[in-house]
């Protein structure tokens, strides 16, 4: 017998299982990224919400306090009629309505008159009109 060949024998491995898949660390952090997010958005629109109704609630307080103040402004003005005044002043504090003859007219006869101090230009005034100019060019170029 012919040599027998020695074969290579060799234990044939079982073929590979691939290990599962783990969650890629990329993909873990969009997800984390996408829930903060998602929890931010609804803490601000909870946030709004309860803005909204305190908004609301002002509003109404707002609303009842002009309509108050209308009633009291109209109260008041209803309250000092010119009768009342008239009243008052007549019993509580003794005055009189005037008479024709009481009534005096006073007749000027010079006619009033106005004379103007320092009419020349000063230093002031000069430091005024720049001043002046110089507020105009700054409002054109606004």
């Amino acid at each position: 017998m012919p040599q027998e060949q020695k074969r290579d024998l060799r234990v044939a491995r079982s073929p590979r299982r691939r290990k599962k898949a783990g969650i890629r660390p990329s993909v873990l952090a969009c997800i984390a990224i996408l829930a903060v997010t998602s929890v931010y958005i609804l803490f601000c629109q909870m946030q709004l919400t309860q803005l909204t109704a305190e908004v609301s609630d002002q509003n109404d307080t707002l609303e009842e306090l002009a309509a108050e103040n209308v009633s009291l402004t109209t109260k008041r003005v209803n309250s000092m009629s010119m009768d009342e005044v008239e009243a008052y002043a007549v019993n509580e504090l003794g005055m009189v309505k005037l008479d024709n003859s009481q009534i005096e007219y006073v007749e000027l006869t010079n006619p009033d008159s106005v004379t103007v101090a320092k009419s020349g230009v000063s230093l002031d005034t000069v430091f005024a009109g720049l001043a002046r100019s110089f507020s105009a060019i700054v409002e054109y170029i606004r």
